[in-house]
């Protein structure tokens, strides 16, 4: 009985043996098996870690990027803002300025369009004063007309003229002089110039004005009559009355041209020249007196 057990015994060590054999290695399979799940499933989490880790990162760059692209637009809306502003406070400064250049302007228009009917004016008056033989009042006008436009010649040749009937030959010849540096076109100015020329008896110089007068504008009477009256002087009465002649058809109306004309003609004995006085007369009484 006893060996039976041992036998039995040895017997069932066997099998306890073989079982425990075949349960080590089961339970071995079993461990590599959930060794091998467990693996798979850290890889999984690690995977899936991974992808959310990409995940996150991408997102914090895309919400960077997204920043980015926020911050750059609003520099770029700050940028034009202030480009903008630049340009409205340009614009309106540009403005400002163009109109004040408008006003500055119609001021200086306005300025100088009184100063053009003042001048005017003043040489208008003295015109009447030299005229009246008020010479001293008309030169003062004259004065005030030259300071308003010392660039016009026509208060030069009337304060020229005012001198030349006050006698004061060389400030007369002055002011002609002036006359033509500014308007040296002036045939008026060369045409006075002569008479002031002719007045110091420099008969040469003052038919050279006038002359000159005659080849700037060939109608001007006022001209051709100072050049007959220097004709007078030279003894050249068939010129002289030539030039008078000329001075009464382009003005029929110029009662000094036949004032001249009738005088010359009496000194030659020539019984017209009371008609051509008489006319002188009518047209201005006074004239030939």
């Amino acid at each position: 009985m006893l060996a039976r057990r041992v036998r039995t015994s040895m017997g069932a060590v066997v099998v306890t043996v073989l079982l425990i054999g075949v349960g080590s290695y089961a339970f071995v399979r079993h461990m590599r098996v959930q060794q091998a799940e467990l693996k798979s499933e850290d890889d999984r989490r690690a995977a899936e870690e991974d992808r959310r880790a990409a995940e996150a990162e991408a997102n914090r760059k895309l919400e960077e990027a997204g920043k980015q692209r926020q911050a750059a637009e609003q520099e770029r809306q700050a940028r034009a803002a202030a480009e903008a502003e630049a340009k409205r406070k340009s614009d309106e400064v540009e403005q400002q300025r163009i109109a004040a250049l408008r006003v500055a302007e119609e001021e200086g228009k306005r300025a100088e369009a009184e100063a053009r009917t003042r001048y005017a004016a003043l040489v208008s008056q003295g015109n009447t004063d030299s005229k009246a033989g008020n010479y001293d009042r008309a030169i003062a006008d004259y004065n005030e007309a030259i300071r308003l436009d010392p660039k016009s010649a026509l208060a030069f040749i009337g304060r020229g003229d005012a001198y030349t009937n006050k006698g004061d030959h060389d400030r007369a010849l002055a002011d002609y002089n002036q006359a033509i540096r500014v308007d040296p076109k002036s045939a008026l100015a060369f045409s006075d110039r002569g008479v002031a020329y002719a007045n110091k008896g420099d008969y040469d110089r003052a038919l050279a004005d006038f002359n000159e007068a005659i080849r700037l504008v060939p109608k001007s009477a006022h001209a051709y009559r100072n050049r007959g009256v220097l004709y007078v002087h030279k003894g050249d009465n068939d010129r002289a009355i030539g030039d008078f002649n000329e001075a009464i058809r382009l003005d029929p109306n110029n009662a000094l041209a036949f004032c001249n004309r009738g005088k010359l003609k009496l000194n030659i004995n020539d019984a017209s020249g009371n008609a051509d006085i008489a006319k002188a007369r009518q047209l201005d009484p006074s004239v030939c007196q």
